[in-house]
């Protein structure tokens, strides 16, 4: 067992390469943590650092430069921002956490390009509303992400909410009428992934372990796929899950946006916006509808008929971004 970091004092800069404790980014396995323990700034809000230097080679799995990977700053803003609240604000760590919605933007592709270094997340909560037991009634915040030079390079809101774990599986069964939902550890084995599977580069990918669409098709106006990730990818599943997870479906939508650009590995996503209006469940299919329009791909995940996520994903040649 990995032992304990030492706390951090409010104000003192964390010691270099330093990762955050994995129970503060719900994460419990150590390549999976993105992100420095927080510190309070003194004008206010809350400062991180990613630490990207031993990271999960998922992250690394794709064309160009490592930081201009919109997954990457997504899963290290909430990461950055999970940790500053259990530190300083007193959200317990025994909750199960579901997004609400993600707004990401890389606002100068080229400096991410370019970063030497680690980024710095800059967190401030906007609401911050915990019941008497210390879990999320709702939770928003908006994020900077600055290069070790200082410039502006990226910037994210999120809404996230959660309920105690002692509660969760009474919620989840409440949704599905009665009957508990299987997990990733039920279903990891149970069936082969199929034949189907796309092609890592027709989705800017080099391995097959990180493609999550199969039975990729075209239309008049729409390019469309099967959900189908590896549930044994310890980057997609962390640990174990009874839905799919706000991350794998993000990771569809935008294999399915570069896809449907007709040259997916000379292309980048530079922005993403994300709304989950319910859980993705394992053992229903899952289709995932794309459709361009200008510099944006809007996608849906849709099971029986209806979304349960809706994504727009903003698309520029790789180029322009380097």
């Amino acid at each position: 067992m990995t032992p304990a970091a030492a706390p951090v004092l409010a104000g003192a800069p964390a010691p270099a390469g330093a990762r955050v404790r994995r129970e503060l980014v719900h994460r419990a396995n150590e390549q999976e943590v993105l992100v420095s323990p927080p510190r309070r700034e003194p004008g206010g809000g809350y400062r991180s650092t990613t630490a990207t230097d031993a990271v999960s080679p998922y992250y690394r799995d794709h064309p160009g430069p490592p930081l201009l990977d919109a997954l990457l700053l997504v899963e290290a803003c909430r990461q950055a921002a999970l940790s500053a609240a259990h530190e300083y604000e007193g959200l317990s760590t025994g909750i199960a956490f579901f997004f609400n919605s993600i707004d990401l933007e890389l606002t100068d592709p080229a400096a991410l390009a370019a970063a030497g270094g680690e980024l710095a997340i800059t967190t401030g909560f906007e609401a911050l509303r915990l019941r008497s037991d210390g879990s999320p009634k709702q939770i928003a915040y908006t994020q900077h992400c600055t290069t070790p030079g200082g410039e502006p390079a990226a910037r994210a809101s999120m809404a996230v909410q959660g309920v105690p774990k002692d509660r969760y599986q009474e919620l989840r069964a409440y949704q599905r009428a009665g009957s508990p939902p299987p997990t990733t550890a039920e279903l990891r084995g149970a069936a082969p992934r199929p034949g189907t599977l796309a092609a890592p580069g027709s989705v800017a990918r080099t391995l097959a372990a990180n493609v999550v669409l199969a039975d990729l098709r075209t239309g008049a106006d729409t390019v469309e796929a099967t959900l189908a990730p590896d549930l044994a990818n310890a980057s997609l599943f962390d640990h174990d899950y009874d839905h799919f997870p706000a991350m794998v479906l993000i990771e569809a939508g935008r294999q399915l946006a570069l896809h449907a650009t007709g040259d997916p590995t000379a292309h980048v996503v530079t922005a993403v916006r994300a709304t989950f209006p319910q859980f993705a469940e394992l053992d229903a299919p899952t289709s995932v509808v794309a459709a361009r329009r200008e510099q944006w791909v809007d996608v849906e995940c849709l099971q029986h008929g209806l979304p349960v996520t809706r994504m727009s994903f903003r698309v520029a040649p790789a180029g322009e971004a380097r």
